[in-house]
């Protein structure tokens, strides 16, 4: 079973709303259950899912259910208004798969381009599948590419060299709104991956005060003493809230941590100056229904795409040599993998040529019984030998037409050797 059998089925920021995205987030637990029900269920024969704040895709091999059986899993899911997904996904097969995940993990389909997160976002959803062991021949060999392919990108073009991420556009979102961040404020909630990069960007910009809240009091201080801010306990967000100008959300919350109450009572405090929330999270942190309130600003994750990033045009144009990075890296494991596939067959043809050997010597018992030890194995060596010679130029033609992308050939090849009766 080759790449043709591979399917990648998703959505993401380009195809449906976070409102729809939050609806099929996952949490770490989340994945690995997902992930043994795909599996155990017989939907899929290996399956891989990544669920960043921006995409949610599962990149499987089929079952016996085939792809009616993944389009009906993801039919159990609907949109906010009970619609189902249908309109918002995307299906990619075969080649289409693979060249996806390779752009995806060289960040070339991200809200951002370049950013840095998603190799890393990527590596996690490999570590999930093997920890479930739903990764197989396809998949393990796929994402093992994948991520060398992000790599790649990274070190070999200019991609790399202007990296940023979502988290630097909410606070290059600050920097448009307030200007000159220094005399400012913030708080960050949240210290993941998606936090630290912010608390840097933050910092970087000239921030006179960065707080930070968690609800693992422990991480809050660590973020906070390497940033030189101020840890504060997790009961005491609502508090902070109406002494700071910005508060970015980044946190893996599956429902708002701040409501719309939180807010009205900050702003109180605040004498209604204006604040900022960005919300980074998927599902979001922040309640919507906080956009409705005067003098508080609400960003998520889809806003920032009309964020303009220092050094977009640069990223662009490195984008040119990722593209044909990874255009060229499909092109090699589509056929490595077509060359594995050919081999296994091929493996499978020597063993029916053998067996039939071994078959027509047992057939031959009364000649056979009467030679002696040494000439049974010679006749054994020469028989051997003749089938081998009789099968070389065959699977060299094999192998040949599998470097060469040749399906047709082969699959006559292999109906001329009898595969079918192997």
């Amino acid at each position: 079973m080759g790449a043709d059998a591979l399917l990648a089925v998703g959505l993401s920021y380009r195809t449906a709303p976070v409102n729809v995205r939050e609806r099929l987030a996952v949490d770490d637990l989340g994945v690995h259950r997902t992930l043994a029900n795909l599996v155990s269920s017989g939907v899929s024969r290996e399956a891989l899912l990544i669920s960043t704040c921006n995409r949610v895709e599962l990149y499987t091999v089929p079952g016996r259910g085939g792809e009616s059986a993944v389009a009906e899993f993801f039919s159990t899911f609907r949109g906010p208004e009970g619609e189902p997904l249908d309109r918002y996904l995307y299906w990619h097969r075969g080649r289409e798969a693979v060249q996806h995940l390779f752009r995806v993990s060289s960040a070339l389909d991200s809200m951002v381009l370049g950013e840095p997160q998603i190799l890393g976002q990527v590596k996690e959803a490999v570590r999930q599948a093997q920890e479930a062991n739903t990764l197989g021949r396809v998949l393990h060999r796929l994402t093992q590419r994948s991520l060398a392919v992000g790599k790649r990108v990274r070190t070999e073009t200019a991609l790399g060299q202007h990296r940023v991420g979502i988290g630097n556009a909410g606070v290059d979102l600050a920097t448009q709104i307030f200007g000159d961040l220094r005399g400012r404020r913030a708080m960050l909630i949240g210290v993941g991956e998606m936090g630290r990069q912010v608390a840097n960007a933050l910092q970087t910009a000239g921030l006179h005060e960065l707080v930070v809240c968690n609800r693992t009091w422990d991480r809050a201080r660590e973020l906070a003493e390497i940033q030189g801010g101020t840890a504060i306990e997790w009961g005491r967000l609502g508090e902070y809230l109406g002494r700071v100008d910005i508060a970015i959300a980044a946190t893996g919350a599956t429902e708002p941590v701040l409501r719309a109450a939180d807010v009205r009572s900050a702003l109180r405090a605040r004498n209604y100056r204006p604040l900022l929330l960005v919300d980074l999270s998927v599902p979001r942190n922040i309640a919507s229904d906080v956009d409705g309130i005067e003098d508080a600003y609400l960003f998520n994750v889809d806003h920032l795409r009309d964020v303009q990033s220092r050094g977009k045009a640069l990223r662009e144009e490195a984008a040119q040599d990722a593209h044909a990075l990874v255009d060229d890296e499909t092109d090699r494991f589509m056929t490595s993998l077509a060359e594995l596939d050919v081999s296994e067959r091929i493996g499978g043809l020597v063993r029916h040529f053998e067996a039939v050997r071994a078959a027509e010597i047992e057939r031959s018992g009364r000649l056979v019984a009467e030679l002696d030890d040494e000439q049974r194995e010679a006749l054994d060596a020469m028989s051997r030998a003749l089938v081998k010679k009789v099968l070389h130029q065959p699977l060299q033609a094999l192998r040949q037409a599998a470097r060469e992308g040749d399906a047709e050939r082969v699959e006559a090849i292999l109906h001329a050797l009898g595969e079918e009766d192997a």
